[in-house]
């Protein structure tokens, strides 16, 4: 049971929505709720083919004459239980409570990611003072921002937005990386096996977000598991049976195997240990439980021959990974990044996948052109997919000045204001509407996108009490 609340009809509406399932690519139910809604309140609204759901208010008493504004955020969430968790997000509704000041599900995620945005808007249309408005409710935004990019844009009048994904009360986001993913595909010939082959495994690895971690300097499991190989490789013939690590593209992976033949087993554990030494001394101390390990492997009946064998580990070895450029007008952060996120073996093909981040689009184009000189050097393919733009710093924004001194008059203090190295429907819609002055802002949640979500209550309160009063007061 959630306690009393500043704001009850905000409580209402964020429980509500948390009744309906609304995993990506399932939005159906909700904006079915959303609709209704509108219907219910007398609002004009649209809902496109992709369940995105646009509804319009005229200015309240008081507000009329002024610019509209765009208020927006995705109404889809991740699904993730715990393991035991007898939850079903295709029809079983989430089971709020409150713990410490927080507000959690139990057993599961919270979906205030991005929930919180929906129950603000819903909140604001039922009865709060604004301008006229726009209120945008994207799906998809979980598995590649597919909403967002399917929006028709001339819908929108609107030429001020702001998008509530973000996550912490005290600051902004003010810009965001573009990126895109790359498939390169290797394709081997194979040869028995000359006999019994050894496994190569490497875990413990912290990992993290390729993109706001990328800059933690955690070792990418992929690319460390080529440079033991490589070891092994200056001493003796290797030749890969398979290789795989890591499960997503935007995340770093944590660990990495391989299984391989070599004629010396005792030789490639001394060039290992040799090797391993002096790579830990490198591991910053998020990777300090990183663990190797080297064990017969039985029932191999096929490696790759000489030549893929040594495309793979040359490949897994050099190719850069990382952070490439940092932002020049905000210290500390990323500009421009590449994560070999999955490697994964299929039969005769390895496929190895990228994402590389950045909010210049010549520097995403920088690094596909990079890999697609790899992959025809080594007579491989590549294909680039999910491609989304980003959401370069503007110079100057009223609305984020606007946005600021409330701020300041509300809490007493300064607006703290950051870019960030992760994808946002922000640039989408920077894209479509390149006048539209934007900021992205959100109360704290935290363990997004795990069953340890949580939603600070008291911020959730503070943060629809400073949406509304901008809205009230801007211009």
């Amino acid at each position: 049971m959630i306690r009393e609340v500043a704001y009850p009809k905000l409580l209402r509406y964020f429980e509500e929505i948390s009744a309906i399932p609304r995993a990506s690519g399932h939005e159906e139910g909700i904006a079915e709720y959303l609709v209704a809604f509108a219907q219910e309140k007398g609002l004009s609204y649209v809902r496109d083919e992709w369940n995105n759901v646009l509804i319009s208010a005229p200015a309240t008493k008081g507000r009329e004459g002024i610019s509209p504004v765009l208020l927006q955020g995705h109404s889809d969430m991740v699904c993730e239980k715990n393991e035991g968790v007898a939850h079903d997000f295709s029809k079983d509704p989430l089971s709020l409570y409150e713990e410490d000041g927080w507000i959690r599900a139990r057993g599961t995620t919270l979906g205030a990611d991005n929930g919180v945005a929906v129950a603000v808007m819903l909140a604001i249309l039922d009865g709060e003072a604004h301008p006229p408005l726009e209120c945008l409710f994207t799906t998809s935004e979980e598995v590649g921002l597919d909403g967002a990019i399917a929006f028709d844009y001339r819908r929108i009048s609107a030429r001020r937005m702001i998008n509530m994904d973000g996550a912490d009360d005290t600051g902004i986001i003010v810009g965001s990386s573009g990126g895109a993913r790359s498939d390169l595909t290797l394709l081997g010939k194979r040869t028995n096996a000359p006999k019994p082959c050894v496994r190569l495994a490497l875990k413990g690895l912290m990992g993290g977000h390729s993109g706001e971690d990328i800059h933690r300097g955690r070792a990418n499991a992929n690319c460390l598991l080529g440079q033991l190989l490589a070891a092994i490789a200056k001493e003796q013939k290797l030749l890969i049976a398979s290789i795989d690590g890591g499960s997503k593209d935007n995340a770093i992976p944590r660990e990495a195997t391989a299984v391989f033949f070599v004629e010396d087993t005792a030789a490639a554990k001394a060039a290992l240990d040799a090797v391993w030494q002096s790579v830990r001394k490198t591991l910053c101390e998020d990777d300090h439980a990183a663990e190797l390990s080297l064990s017969p492997s039985d029932g191999v009946s096929a490696c790759f021959d000489d030549e893929m064998s040594e495309k793979l580990v040359r490949l897994l070895a050099t190719v850069p990974n990382g952070v490439f450029a940092w932002e020049p007008t905000l210290p500390g952060l990323v500009q421009f990044s590449r994560n070999l996120g999955v490697v994964r073996t299929e039969g005769d093909r390895v496929i190895l996948t990228f994402a590389s981040r950045s909010a210049k689009e010549s520097q995403l184009e920088a690094s596909l052109a990079e890999l697609e000189g790899y992959a025809i050097r080594l007579g491989g393919e590549i294909r680039h997919h999910g491609r989304y733009p980003g959401w370069e710093v503007a110079e100057h924004s009223e609305l984020q000045s606007h946005y600021a001194e409330v701020f300041r008059r509300l809490f007493r203090k300064e607006l703290r204001i950051e870019s960030i190295h992760a994808g946002l429907e922000c640039g989408v819609i920077k894209q479509a509407i390149p006048e539209m002055d934007l900021l992205s802002c959100g109360p704290v949640i935290e363990n997004l996108h795990s069953p340890d979500e949580r939603l600070h209550k008291a911020s959730f309160e503070r943060f629809f009490l400073l949406i509304t009063e901008v809205l009230k007061n801007i211009k």
